[in-house]
C-alpha cells in the first residue's frame, strides 16, 4: 500500500534516520529532514514550520536518536552527561512540541514516533545514554495523554543489537552471549519498517507504547 503522508524525520544524516527516509520515500511519503542535535526551541521551532511548508504540513513526526554516549560514571564530565541528555531527550521533547502544534491547530491529528535505547534499563559505562533513554519512554507515556484528545498518537521504539552506530551500547552494557536470542543482529532497516508501521494513523488506539526491536533481547515491560 502506498503511503502520500507527509513525513518530518529529525537524525536524518544517522543510519538509521537515513533508513527510515528511504523505507517511507519508498513506499510513497513526501519527506523532509532535520538535525537532532539542536537544543533550541526557536530553532527546532523554525526548522518544523520550514518543513511543515515544503511539504504542506505536517502528518507524521520521526525522531531518530542522536549520536550514543559510552563513557565510565567516574570519568565522565558534566558537560558530556548534559550534551547527550539535551541532544537526545530535550531534542525529542523540543520537536514533538512542535510538530503536534502544526497537526493540532490544523486539526489533522497525526503520529509521533520516538526512538530511544534498549538500555533504558541501564547498563555499564551507559549512564548518559540510560538517563535519555528513560526519559523518552516516560515522556511517551505522558505526551500520549497530552495530545491523544487532538488525534496525534504517540509512540517510542527502543532499539538495541542492531548494526548501526548505537552497537557499542550493546558491546558496552554486556548484551548476553554477545548477540540477541534469534542468534544475530538486526539492522535499520528492519527498524525502519516498524516505525513505518507507527507512522500510520490506522493504527487508532495502537498508542503510548514502547516497541522493543532487538532480537528479543528485552525482557522488561515498558
Amino acid at each position: 500500500m502506498r503511503d502520500r503522508s507527509r513525513v518530518l524525520i529529525t537524525g536524518i544524516d544517522t543510519a538509521l534516520g537515513a533508513a527510515v527516509n528511504a523505507h517511507l520515500t519508498g513506499r510513497g511519503a513526501v519527506t523532509a529532514g532535520a538535525d537532532v542535535g539542536p537544543t533550541d526551541a526557536a530553532d527546532i521551532r523554525g526548522a518544523v514550520a520550514r518543513a511543515a511548508d515544503a511539504m504542506g504540513g505536517i502528518d507524521a513526526l520521526v525522531v531518530a536518536h542522536g549520536l550514543p554516549c559510552v563513557a565510565g560514571f567516574t570519568d565522565q564530565s558534566m558537560d558530556t552527561f548534559w550534551d547527550h541528555v539535551d541532544a537526545t531527550l530535550t531534542g525529542s521533547f523540543l520537536y514533538a512540541q512542535a510538530a503536534a502544534e502544526h497537526m493540532r491547530h490544523n486539526a489533522t491529528g497525526g503520529r509521533i514516533v520516538l526512538t530511544t535505547s534498549r538500555w533504558h534499563i541501564g547498563g555499564t559505562d551507559l549512564s548518559a545514554v540510560a538517563t535519555a533513554a528513560g526519559g523518552i519512554v516516560a515522556l511517551t507515556k505522558s505526551l500520549t495523554r497530552d495530545f491523544g484528545g487532538f488525534g496525534i498518537g504517540v509512540n517510542a521504539v527502543a532499539v538495541g543489537a542492531v548494526d548501526s552506530e548505537w552497537s557499542v551500547c550493546d558491546a558496552a552494557g554486556g548484551l548476553p552471549g554477545g548477540v540477541p536470542p534469534i542468534g544475530q543482529f538486526g539492522s535499520v532497516e528492519q527498524v525502519a519498517r516498524v516505525i513505518g508501521l507507527l507512522c500510520q494513523r490506522r493504527l487508532g488506539a495502537a498508542v503510548g507504547q514502547i516497541v522493543n526491536v532487538d532480537g528479543g533481547s528485552s525482557r522488561n515491560r515498558v
